[in-house]
């Protein structure tokens, strides 16, 4: 599994494509509100400047 944080920037977006195109389609993608860029993606809710809820 591969995982992107921050997934909900440009760059994010584009390697999370590439990852699948080349690599795996077990990706997950971890952001404040996730959107899948892949239908295969798994999301993951969190907010990485607070380490209680992270």
């Amino acid at each position: 599994m591969q995982t992107i944080l921050g997934a909900n920037g440009q760059i994010a977006e584009e390697l999370a494509k590439e990852l699948k195109r080349k690599y795996t389609s077990d990706i997950r993608l971890v952001s404040r509100h996730p959107r899948k860029v892949n239908d295969t993606d798994t999301l993951l809710a969190a907010n990485l400047l607070d380490g209680a809820k992270a």
